[in-house]
């Protein structure tokens, strides 16, 4: 039972490298996903402007209205509230005694790195659907002009 002990060391400067790239990429996620809702937002007001716009410059009859015209905008419509809505700052509770995600729980406050976890993915599930609604959106601005 007499093993030699394990020699350690400080980490090399690549694995070191490493592990701060690690945590750069977990702490900006938001970031990142807040870059996206605001190029989203950009584009859910651009596009459907430019397209009312060339609405109203086309002859009468030649876009049909109807259920396509109204469900090309309710797509939109709903694509931006939901990109806006994941601009929203949210409140969570965090245990800052806590740094690592490992022991997660469903319930209860969050560790600093589920904190920055949690927040990405929750923008994420509501980013995804708003960029398939502005694509339906689209897709039913296309059926108005056969």
């Amino acid at each position: 039972m007499n093993e030699p002990p394990i020699p350690t060391g400080p980490p090399s400067r690549q694995d070191q490298l490493l592990q701060d790239k690690l945590i750069e990429d977990i702490t900006g996620q938001g970031t990142r996903m807040d870059e996206l809702a605001r190029q989203l937002i950009t584009l859910e007001l651009a596009i459907p402007g430019i397209y009312a716009t060339a609405l109203k410059l086309v002859p009468e009859g030649t876009v049909s209205g109807g259920i396509w015209l109204w469900l090309t905008f309710a797509c939109w419509g709903l694509a931006l509230v939901l990109a806006l809505i994941a601009l929203t700052p949210r409140k969570y509770q965090i245990d800052m005694s806590r740094l690592s995600a490992a022991t997660e729980h469903r319930e209860g406050p969050l560790s600093i790195e589920g904190y920055f976890r949690r927040s990405a993915l929750y923008k994420r599930r509501l980013l995804l659907p708003s960029c398939g609604l502005f694509f339906a959106g689209i897709c039913c601005a296309v059926a108005t002009l056969l």
